[in-house]
């Protein structure tokens, strides 16, 4: 929709004073964000951007605190500047112009390096008849300009040459520099420009996970495989020789203990802007041992509740919950389910340390680096002083008001996090079940029932489904057989629905998947007198119908409002919710 960017009454100083051409800028920033539809703002900014536009402070400076304060992002601002200064927006390899397809191949090799390794996209070059360079457009993910870099490219036009900025996604431009290169790595590559390009490729395919994967039938190589939107795909070839090599630049990288390779081994280091964290496993080779490795990146930046896709209603249980002065709040669900990531955005969204509570998280390791955490703890469980039991003990000697606890394993770690409760603190973990309900029986079995269980104030849980890619769904004008019963099967009626399904063939942008991205699909369950009660009696014959009876709704149901609202498709959810995996394999 067109945005008006003409000054109003607001856009001047309290005194009456004109703004000056900076902060006019960020004035008109501000507007572009409010009014944009498609940027991904949530009601909590919109109302914080309807007051940063009447606010008489420095515009820059609202700006400035907008994304400190993690309410907008780096990429809805840099969309903004974008729109502001009338260029273009790459959000899809399909976006990018044929013209940058042909003009990389033509690139000098230093000026090619420069703009890969800074995540440039050479949109187009123009030239006079004489063959001076006129306009150069470049595409990049910077809300604003780097002088530095511009500098560092002015050596390869001349100065007379006007630099047009876009905008373009790292993903994007990561995918573009990708495109067309040789899956085998140079086997002469040294272990440290290795890891770089593997790592360095895995953020740009959006991989949360690297697997290094030896030959099962003992040949002399391994397989990178990268781990994206839930599934792992193949990518590149090196030999064992490498893979020896990569694996003790990792160890040093990591100071991890040397070990012999018969023994799985563990650490964590930091590249490329991530937090890195590496399992060493030993792979049974024809000649002894061969080590198998899997790297995780931890995602550094905690987005808000809304960001992650949650509908409204279930949001604002979870704040109640977290707004609470003590009790237990549990996240449930396999391993890579989002657990970590929703109970970090749950605290952050409730923002105890804007009320002067201290924060203690005790992971491993811990995964988010969030200002105003007053202590991050890392588990050892080698060491017998930093077990998670050992760290929680001594958390609690050192006065936290909410600590974040990695996972309830056994009925000690239990009964001390609902000591913690009872004594006044409010503490987010994890247990591995499968719904909400489960965790009532699980907590029993940990000697967690009856009045105990009545500090809990909420247990989630949840899958991460694919989300449909938006540049190749396909519409469904009518819905299939199994979409009508997925819905029926969950009381959400058809009417007002956008139904949308995966293309088979997919496009480029999905590396022809069909899917890109991922939402949670959650359930969530308060414990009522009548459970507690119930739990105390060790009766659970009818949990389910007392879970419903205090409002819980299986997570299938917010899965089918996906389906609904056009962000996932029936096949997707029958892959990842439990019932529906159990149906589709039984009958």
């Amino acid at each position: 929709m067109p945005i008006s960017l003409s000054p109003t009454p607001n856009a001047q100083m309290a005194a009456g004073e004109e703004l000056s051409p900076r902060e006019e800028m960020y004035q008109n920033i501000l507007k572009i964000l409010h009014a944009s539809n498609d940027l991904g703002i949530d009601r909590m900014a919109h109302s914080h951007l309807d007051k940063a536009l009447t606010s008489p402070s420095s515009k820059q400076l609202v700006v400035r605190d907008l994304i400190n304060q993690k309410i907008i992002n780096r990429v809805q601002l840099a969309r903004a500047m974008a729109r502001y200064n009338r260029a273009r927006e790459l959000l899809s390899i399909l976006d990018i112009p044929n013209e940058a397809q042909a003009l990389r191949a033509d690139l000098p090799p230093r000026l090619r390096t420069i703009l890969r390794r800074e995540r440039i996209i050479p949109m187009s070059i123009r030239k006079e008849e004489n063959g001076t360079v006129t306009d150069v457009h470049l595409a990049h993910d910077s809300p604003l300009r780097d002088l530095v870099l511009e500098a560092n490219l002015r050596e390869f036009f001349p100065a007379t040459a006007k630099v047009h900025w876009h905008f373009c996604l790292r993903e994007v431009a990561g995918a573009f520099w990708m495109a067309g290169e040789s899956e085998n790595i140079d086997s002469d590559m040294e272990a440290e420009a290795l890891l770089d390009r593997i790592i360095t490729n895995a953020i740009d395919a959006r991989s949360s996970d690297i697997h290094i994967d030896p030959s099962i039938k003992g040949e002399p190589r391994a397989i990178i495989k990268y781990r994206i939107d839930g599934f792992v795909h193949p990518k590149e070839v090196i030999t064992t020789e490498q893979l020896e090599r990569l694996r003790v630049r990792i160890e040093n990288l990591a100071r991890m203990a040397k070990v012999n390779l018969n023994y799985a081994n563990k650490g964590a280091f930091t590249r490329s802007g991530y937090d890195w964290r590496v399992q060493i496993q030993p792979h049974a080779g024809r000649l002894g041992p061969v080590p198998r490795l899997v790297l995780r990146r931890l995602q550094p930046d905690v987005m808000p509740l809304e960001v992650l896709g949650y509908p409204p209603d279930f949001i604002e249980k979870i704040k109640a919950a977290a707004g609470s002065p003590n009790g237990v709040i549990f996240w449930t669900g396999p391993t890579g389910s989002g657990k970590t990531e929703a109970i970090h955005s749950a605290v952050v969204s409730a923002n105890p340390m804007a009320k002067g509570l201290s924060v203690h998280t005790i992971e491993d390791p811990p995964e988010k680096r969030v200002p105003g955490y007053a202590v991050q703890m890392e588990i050892a469980s080698d060491d017998p002083n930093r077990t998670g039991l050992q760290l929680m003990k001594s958390s609690l000697r050192a006065d936290p008001d909410v600590v974040i606890f990695g996972e309830v394993r056994d009925g000690e770690m239990a009964k001390l996090v609902f000591e913690a409760a009872n004594t006044g603190h409010l503490v987010f973990t994890t247990l591995h079940t499968n719904t909400a309900i489960d965790a009532i029986a699980r907590l029993d079995e940990l000697g967690i029932n009856g009045f105990l269980l009545s500090y809990v104030r909420g247990i989630a849980a949840q899958r991460l489904v694919r989300r449909l890619c938006g540049h190749c769904k396909v519409p469904m004008p009518e819905p299939d057989d199994y979409t009508r019963y997925v819905f029926d099967r969950y009381g959400v009626p058809l009417s007002g629905a956008n139904l949308f399904t995966a293309n088979t063939e997919g496009c480029a942008n999905c590396n022809y998947t069909g899917y890109y991205g991922r939402i949670a699909a959650a359930e969530w369950l308060k414990p009522t007198k009548e459970i507690v009660e119930a739990s105390a009696e060790k009766n659970y014959a009818d949990l389910e119908d007392m879970a419903r009876r205090a409002g819980w709704q299986p997570m299938g149901r917010m899965g089918v409002q996906h389906v609904k609202n056009g962000i996932t498709d029936a096949a997707e959810l029958s892959t990842k919710i439990l019932e529906l995996a159990a149906e589709s394999l039984t009958g």
